[in-house]
């Protein structure tokens, strides 16, 4: 990996930070780009980063501002690595977001902000930098069990179940369609009827497991690897700290698979088969956790 240029979103605390502090330890000579959309808390957190590594620091680490809402701001950034490296190596899209389950904003304001960062903005900065992606490089998308539409954290109709079943015959306008039908039942309060659950955490995250199972089928033929991710359950912020898991043991498997030899790829990968169900463990498969830890989880993870 060295001479690489990795891109992590959302990096300036939480598992993003935690993988951002894994790869500079972890890799000799790459360049690192540690993003996040307030210019303030992203230099902070570098400035915090250089001073806890010191000398254990093996690569280069660059501030740059994004706002992945903001397709501006994804522009600037692609513009930005096209004139000074030319090309990306990896892109780590772990900027996400979610409403505490106490949250008293309106079900409609809630499904915005959400899809809108998680799904939409995931999208944005994808369709901002893919272009710049090298034969051989990567895509890992930090996503959640919550996504799941078969599991045992949101409900679906059978319907929508049966639509998404096919991923291969899937488009992106099927996931557009599928978040706005939510956000529209949602500014009803038709949620349920419409045979979808109350979070739009995980909607938001269905949607994204689907979009990086539609990019990894696409962009094989470039020899561009595509996979999502569960991180577990990871004491940040977004968990209100309740998680049992540090945000280094979150970061270990955007890491793996943003760094290892080989690895599957999300076409047929063993983390989300499809967004409707799973044939393999939801978890990091690289921390050995134990079966009830890993169920104790809320909505809002």
């Amino acid at each position: 990996m060295t001479g690489k240029i990795f891109v992590v979103t959302g990096a300036n605390k939480g598992i993003g930070y935690g993988i951002v502090r894994g790869l500079a330890q972890q890799l000799n000579g790459a360049i690192i780009y540690l993003t996040a959309r307030n210019p303030t808390l992203g230099v902070a957190a570098l400035q915090n980063l250089e001073k806890e590594l010191g000398d254990k620091k093996k690569s280069q680490v660059i501030f740059h501002q994004l706002d992945i809402t903001d397709e501006n701001s994804c522009q600037k950034l692609a513009q930005h690595l096209k004139e000074t490296h030319d090309a990306l190596d990896v892109l780590i899209n772990n900027a996400g977001f979610a409403f505490k389950q106490n949250a008293t904003e309106h079900p409609s304001i809630q499904a915005d902000i959400t899809i809108g960062i998680n799904y939409y903005g995931t999208k944005n900065i994808c369709n901002a930098l893919i272009p710049l992606i090298r034969k051989g490089g990567r895509i890992v998308n930090v996503c959640s069990q919550g996504g799941v539409m078969n599991g045992n954290y949101a409900k679906y109709s059978k319907e929508l179940v049966d639509r998404f079943r096919n991923i291969s015959a899937l488009k992106i306008s099927d996931i557009d369609q599928f978040v706005e039908e939510y956000k529209k039942l949602a500014k009803e309060d038709k949620r349920k009827e419409g045979g979808y659950p109350d979070t739009a955490y995980g909607v938001s995250k269905a949607a994204e497991i689907a979009l990086s199972l539609l990019q990894a089928h696409e962009l094989k033929s470039k020899g561009i690897t595509v996979n999502a991710c569960c991180p577990g359950y990871v004491d940040t912020d977004m968990t209100s700290h309740k998680g049992p898991l540090t945000i280094d043991e979150g970061a270990d498997t955007p890491i793996w698979l943003a760094t290892a030899e080989e690895v599957p790829n999300g076409a047929g990968s063993i983390y989300w088969p499809s967004p409707v169900e799973l044939e393999a463990p939801i978890f990091p498969p690289r921390l050995e956790l134990k079966v009830p830890e890993l169920l104790e989880i809320e909505d809002n993870f």
